[in-house]
């Protein structure tokens, strides 16, 4: 078992260089967006014809309403 020992000595490099201890590196943080444009303007597109159905039914109920 000695002789063993001795050997692995004779082969392992007596003193760790500085490249063998791992460190973290901090890099700039990427922020993405939650949504993508596409979706915003998708969502947009939707709202903005939900409101003009809206206003259609609105308009519809008023007649309706003149027409009693």
């Amino acid at each position: 078992m000695a002789e063993a020992k001795s050997m692995f000595r004779d082969i392992l490099p007596k003193q760790l260089s500085v490249e063998d201890i791992t460190t973290m590196v901090l890099c700039k943080p990427k922020l993405l967006p939650l949504k993508s444009l596409t979706l915003e303007k998708l969502e947009k597109m939707q709202q903005a014809a939900q409101e003009t159905i809206h206003q259609e039914e609105m308009a519809e109920k008023e007649q309706q309403q003149i027409t009693r």
